[in-house]
């Protein structure tokens, strides 16, 4: 069953507490950062427009920095899909991160290898996968969910059936759209 990411752009307010929760779970050192925070703006004044974007490793279906990869470092797990990196074969030659969409694999300057997000899969301090990710857990306004991605589509089909029904709280698709023709325009 595939793992990964929900990110609701709209929630965050680029505060780091996500970077800074991965770091210290991962014990990853000063530089490379496996999650970021970044601000993306589009439009020419005065029609500018921008938000805040929380990036991490997407744990892709058909990673592109483990078919980079020369000497077989990167993997993907069968069980959860997630996408790990192992030091102990990786040589630090860097196609992995020109081969990453997402800019996730990020050399280390002390050992001279590349790493990036596990899912909070770190060797002595594994999290089980019914648990937050330090990232999530931490994240204030909730922009950060992890989960499956059955389980991640289902709680966005909740989420847009909230809104169609004019009900964030709604559990579940409305059956009926009582106003459906003044919402959405046709015969009445």
């Amino acid at each position: 069953m595939q793992h990964g990411f929900y990110f609701a752009a709209e929630l965050c307010v680029k505060c780091h507490a996500c970077e800074i929760a991965c770091k210290t779970w991962n014990e990853v050192e000063v530089g490379p950062r496996w999650r970021e925070v970044v601000k993306v703006e589009t439009g020419e004044f005065p029609d500018v427009q921008a938000m805040n974007v929380s990036m991490a490793c997407m744990h892709c279906g058909d990673a592109p920095c483990q078919t980079a990869c020369p000497v077989g470092a990167i993997s993907k797990r069968g069980e959860d899909g997630i996408v790990l990196v192992d030091p102990s074969v990786c040589i630090g030659c860097g196609f992995c991160a020109w081969a990453c969409p997402f800019n996730a694999p990020q050399l280390t300057a002390m050992a001279g290898k590349m790493e990036k997000c596990n899912f909070c899969q770190t060797p002595g301090s594994e999290r089980p996968h019914d648990m937050p990710r330090a990232c999530e857990e931490v994240c204030p306004t909730g922009a950060i969910k992890s989960g499956s991605l059955a389980e991640l589509a289902q709680q966005n089909r909740r989420k847009v059936a909230g809104k169609l029904g004019g009900s964030q709280g709604m559990q579940g698709f409305p059956g009926v759209v009582v106003d459906g023709a003044d919402r959405f325009g046709g015969n009445k």
